[in-house]
């Protein structure tokens, strides 16, 4: 009676020892498949992020392409207004360049916003992941920011500044590609004596560099930054 109670015990003790196995092998395996699921969609993301940041590496040239056109304008005006320099037809269009802008409006952040969506852990190299908070978290919104508050001084002075010193603003085809059009000047002479329109170009000059290049800068440098390290941990994958 004894051995036979013996060997079932046995033979219990055998069968839970392999129902315990065959449950830590499944979740093992479980495990292993959620963890190729979740580097499959960090791949996923690091792409979208690749993609995201070329483009927008490329969209802060343009940006900067377009103020630096803005920037030559407004330094050759003043240098006419303030040297008592004669009036061209040519400046009609350093005073239209002077009001460009250029509507980036933030970054691309499709992929950081699916990112939150699904938590930022997915993202399993810790710079990598820095990183992006930094750009999408904290400069996108100040690149965006401040850029609009320049956006905003250029209309507020269409609104108030240029109507009593132009015939018209913006006067070209807005069709072409190439942004090109003037502004005459009612009376030249008279803005060489304006020091409220030469304050503005100044003080214009100024927002550029504030307001425009410095978060732009920054921004693009971060946005390289991390476009090189997914870069690298997209090839280590691979």
């Amino acid at each position: 009676m004894e051995n036979k109670t013996s060997k079932y015990l046995k033979y219990a003790i055998g069968e839970i020892v392999l129902v315990v196995i065959g449950i830590l092998i499944a979740l093992q395996i479980n495990n292993w498949n959620e963890d190729r699921k979740a580097r499959v969609k960090e791949v996923e993301i690091l792409k979208d992020f690749e993609k995201g940041l070329k483009f927008d590496i490329l969209q802060l040239d343009s940006l900067f392409a377009q103020y630096d056109r803005a920037k030559v304008a407004i330094n050759n005006l003043l240098n006419h207004l303030e040297n008592d320099l004669p009036y061209s037809d040519s400046l009609d269009y350093d005073f239209f360049d002077t009001t460009l802008v250029f509507d980036l409006n933030g970054l691309t952040d499709g992929a950081y916003e699916t990112l939150k969506s699904i938590g930022f852990d997915v993202i399993t190299n810790k710079d990598i992941r820095d990183l992006i908070i930094l750009v999408y978290g904290e400069l996108n919104p100040w690149l965006n920011s401040w850029e609009q508050r320049y956006v905003n001084l250029i209309f507020d002075a269409k609104r108030h500044l240029f109507s009593s010193r132009f015939r018209d603003s913006w006067n070209g085809d807005y069709k072409d590609r190439d942004v090109i059009g003037s502004m005459k000047p009612l009376n030249y002479e008279a803005l060489k004596q304006d020091d409220e329109f030469k304050y503005y170009l100044r003080t214009q000059l100024n927002d550029l560099g504030w307001l425009v290049y410095k978060p732009s800068e920054n921004t693009q440098i971060e946005c390289k930054k991390l476009l090189k390290l997914i870069e690298q941990e997209l090839n280590t994958i691979k």
